[in-house]
């Protein structure tokens, strides 16, 4: 599997007003979407459509769509010839946090009222796989898959929509090589919580369990940029 097919996987959302736009361009956005995300364009660099265009041995145009698109979605932000990489500030990411904890804390309490058993069988695997992995790469992708998971669980096209754009501008932060972004057994105990209250139908539970969980990983993020 391609990272731009697990992407698609994922249950990423093309930017509003997708319809009638060509294959090539959602191609080419989510294979620009994926390399940003993995760090091949660090935070600053310069990209042009004609540069891209060569690379990606597409057309100008869908490169030229897709990169309009990115920017839409807060990765890429427009430079004097083309777009960079978004490169944002530490107060940038806590304001993304605050609307992020907002928006997921309630995705949460609408996934324990809306979730059916498919979405819980997705949520149990992931946590499975989280639990029982030795290597920080697949932990981190699953951390991220279980939280897509939840958002598709609430069943709310409008919050899932804004947390996609939300924690896609926050993985810039972490393209590259894995980040101490939360100790694993924290992270999985606070996960078992949430799936717990997801269980049992709770919808307060679920929405305070998810609130304490990304206040932590605020507050690690915070750490991080006073110790860097």
């Amino acid at each position: 599997m391609t990272r731009e097919d697990d992407l698609a996987d994922l249950g990423v959302l093309l930017p509003a007003g997708n319809s009638g736009r060509s294959d090539q361009t959602s191609k080419q956005y989510l294979r620009l979407r994926a390399d940003i995300l993995d760090g091949k364009f660090p935070r600053g660099a310069a990209l042009h459509e004609t540069q891209l265009s060569e690379t990606y041995g597409a057309s100008r145009t869908p490169i030229r769509e897709a990169l309009n698109w990115l920017a839409h979605d807060g990765l890429l932000e427009r430079a004097s010839r083309g777009f960079r990489v978004r490169s944002g500030t530490p107060e940038d990411v806590i304001e993304i946090y605050a609307a992020r904890v907002a928006l997921e804390s309630e995705a949460a309490g609408a996934a324990a009222v809306r979730h059916t058993d498919l979405d819980m069988a997705r949520l149990e695997r992931l946590h499975t796989s989280c639990c029982h992995t030795d290597d920080d790469t697949t932990a981190r992708t699953d951390n991220f898959r279980f939280h897509e998971a939840l958002w598709q669980a609430a069943h709310n096209t409008t919050i899932m929509t804004l947390l996609v754009r939300l924690t896609t501008q926050l993985r810039i932060y972490d393209s590259g090589p894995p980040s101490n972004y939360g100790e694993p057994d924290q992270l999985n105990a606070e996960h078992e919580l949430i799936l717990e209250a997801l269980r049992a139908r709770d919808e307060r539970a679920a929405r305070e369990h998810m609130r304490t969980h990304l206040e932590h990983s605020r507050e690690q993020r915070i750490r991080l940029f006073a110790n860097g």
